[in-house]
Formats: structure tokens, sequence, C-alpha cells
């Protein structure tokens, strides 16, 4: 008979400040969707910070036309490939080309931005939604996720193994998922899931190497944001810069902040100093967890 699987996960209990321990000038960092949008100022940010950046588009062509343009303006090391995040053939295809790279640069993927995602395209009550926009929306935002985790922990477990030093995962979350956007409940629903998969990842990778973040970008304006009726009434001062959003992203990669495994942590609110003093101050297991009952 096997044994009763418990509820629950039990996070690491030390607080305490992490050195910096990534080398980017090793490591290659995958961004999904970093042609455009958030996607975009983030491997820009890692490619001027010398990491050697995947960027996917469901399109080759654009993730190619993507990464010259990066290069171009960062000096960096860019490789774009097309992607289907929640097609199990699409993932497993990018996983070889990636494995290839590592060879042919010598670097090891240690960092994974999960930030391809949908949103309905309609806001309001469940029922006058699209169905077909809910099916995209859970599609990108929980399958794929799951697809890219399912496929490249071990990576990252291994890059970990080699190099001595944990691979870090950043999902882009967001505070529909923490506390919910009744507009968009299938948004706020998929988002609310990466914090279990987030547990998951805690429970069978921390002891291997793995450590996995729950990254709110705040409400950064882009074609998105834009089209979204709830962002109607912001103005200039409003938004998320999107340094903001790169410098948390870049800490959170380089171990720092390695005490938050597994926890929510939002741009704009949030910067690596706030987040050092609150985990120097000690928190419980429940602090910035979706915990219910």
């Amino acid at each position: 008979m096997s044994e009763k699987l418990p509820y629950g996960t039990n996070l690491p209990d030390d607080s305490t400040a992490a050195e910096a321990s990534a080398v980017p000038s090793e490591t290659i960092a995958i961004v999904t969707g970093g042609a455009r949008g958030i996607g975009r100022y983030l491997s820009e940010a890692f490619a001027h910070a010398g990491y050697h950046v995947v960027i996917t588009a469901t399109s080759a062509d654009r993730a190619e036309a993507a990464a010259a343009e990066i290069i171009g303006s960062t000096g960096g090391a860019v490789t774009g490939f097309g992607l289907t995040a929640d097609d199990a053939a699409s993932v497993a295809e990018l996983k070889n080309s990636v494995r290839g790279l590592e060879t042919e640069t010598g670097r090891s993927l240690q960092v994974l931005v999960n930030n391809a995602g949908r949103i309905e395209s309609t806001e309001g009550p469940l029922w006058e939604a699209e169905p077909e926009s809910i099916k995209g929306v859970v599609d990108a935002n929980v399958l794929g996720v799951a697809l890219m985790v399912n496929a490249f922990a071990p990576v990252l477990i291994a890059g970990a193994e080699a190099t001595g030093r944990p691979s870090r995962i950043i999902d882009l979350n967001s505070g529909s998922g923490a506390q919910g956007t009744p507009a968009y409940a299938v948004y706020s629903a998929s988002k609310a899931s990466l914090f279990r998969i987030a547990d998951s990842v805690v429970h069978f990778g921390h002891d291997l190497g793995l450590r996995i973040f729950e990254m709110a970008p705040g409400v950064v304006e882009t074609s998105m944001t834009k089209s979204m009726p709830v962002h109607d009434f912001r103005g200039e001062g409003d938004w998320t810069s999107p340094q903001q959003v790169t410098d948390l992203a870049l800490a959170l990669s380089s171990g720092t902040l390695d005490a938050f495994t597994g926890r929510y942590v939002r741009a704009g609110a949030d910067t690596e100093e706030s987040l050092l003093a609150e985990a120097a101050a000690g928190f419980t297991e429940p602090t910035r967890r979706l915990v219910l009952g």
C-alpha cells in the first residue's frame, strides 16, 4: 500500500540574505513571448546583463527578427525560436534546440522566464466571454507553463548540478492571481494556478537546485493592457515602469532573493532592497503564498 501523500508544501524556512550566485556570462536564459511587450523588455535586460537570451514567439520569423534587433541594441547574445507553448511537440523541439545551444556555447540553461500569456478578449461575466477565448487563456497560461516546466526542469536541474549554482524559474503572475479580478475570471484562475505549480516545483525541486518565483509585473503600458477597459482610467504615472519589472526579474535571477522561492513578489511595489529587508525580518510559511483555510 502506497504512503498517503500530504497536502500542502513545506517551504524552506531559511530567510537569510543570499549572495548573488548567477554567472550571466555562463548562462542561457529563456524568455517565452520575448519578442514584444513585457517579454521584450525582459529579453533586452537579460541580454544587456550578459546572459545568452533565448526568446520565443509563435512565429519563428518574428522571434529571429526580434533577436536581431536586440543584438543590435544591446550587443548581447540572443537567439530566437518559434514556439507554441501549449503544444508538447513544439516544446520538445525547443528543448532540443536549447540543448544544442548549450553544446555550441558552453553555457548552461539556468533561467526560465514563463512570460507568454493571454487574457480574455472580453471584460465582464464569465458567461459573456467567447468560449475560444476562454480556451486560449487556459492553454497559454496554464498548459503552456506546465509543459515548459515539464520539459525544462530536468535541463535546469542538470545545469544546477553541473555548475553548483541553483537554477531559477520566474513565472509572470498577476495581482489577478493573488487577489482576483472578477471581470477577467479565467485569466485570474489561470494565474492562481501558477501558485500550485510553484508549490510542486519547490516540493520536488528545491533540494535538486531549483528555485521558482511568482512575479507580478504590476501594470506595464503595453498593447495588451491598453486594450483592457479596466485600465482606461490610467494616465501618465499610473503605470509600472519597464525598469521596475526588469530590475526585479534580474534580482530574482541573481540569487539574492532565493528566500522567496515559491512566493509572490510584485514589481512597482517590491524592490530587491525592500525584499531583502523583509526576508531579514523573517516571515512565516504562508507569507506571500496563495493559502486558503
